[in-house]
């Protein structure tokens, strides 16, 4: 899990104007619960996400690192954006640190707005046969293993609620 959040990139999938599927990616920051993204003005997220913020992102194992495509270590999340009016200097050293200080100071030059993004429930898939709802529940993240239907038919089952390894933030989800 650690790797995943690594990444200097995330998928996002949002909805066009015409209520059309569409993804792409991102770069983006953690700090704390939160992910932010900085996106520019030209490109097309930027304004499905600005008509509509419930969006759906995912971090996923890169193929080259992975034992098998089939079931790549990848952690999903639905989520709403909000476009930022001011960005706090913490959230600008988490995004220097991950994309580098001079990067971030042309990009500030240009068209880009940072966007907050509160994450909702998600799914967790550490290989075959370990796939897990999560969700946010005071502070602390929560697993449910999916069994059965859980692979997107219908309501998964479960075999009940357990906190994730490491407790508390979203780190804490690293450790699996």
């Amino acid at each position: 899990m650690e790797q995943l959040f690594k990444q200097k990139s995330l998928m996002i999938s949002s909805l066009t104007e015409m209520g059309e599927p569409f993804i792409s990616y991102a770069p983006f920051a953690k700090v704390g619960d939160k992910i932010y993204i900085y996106i520019s003005k030209a490109a097309e997220h930027y304004y499905n996400i600005s008509r509509n913020p419930k969006i759906a992102i995912m971090l996923i194992e890169d193929e080259a690192a992975s034992k098998t495509v089939f079931a790549r270590c990848r952690v999903s999340f639905n989520a709403t954006a909000t476009k930022m009016e001011e960005v706090t200097d913490s959230i600008w050293e988490a995004f220097e640190g991950v994309q580098g200080k001079e990067m971030l100071q042309v990009l500030k030059t240009l068209d880009f707005d940072m966007f907050e993004l509160e994450l909702h429930h998600g799914r967790l898939v550490k290989g075959f046969g370990k796939a897990y709802n999560i969700q946010l529940k005071d502070g602390e993240w929560i697993q449910e293993q999916v069994t059965g239907a859980g692979h997107g038919q219908g309501m998964p089952h479960s075999h009940g609620m357990s906190r994730l390894q490491g407790m508390g933030h979203l780190h804490g989800m690293s450790k699996q």
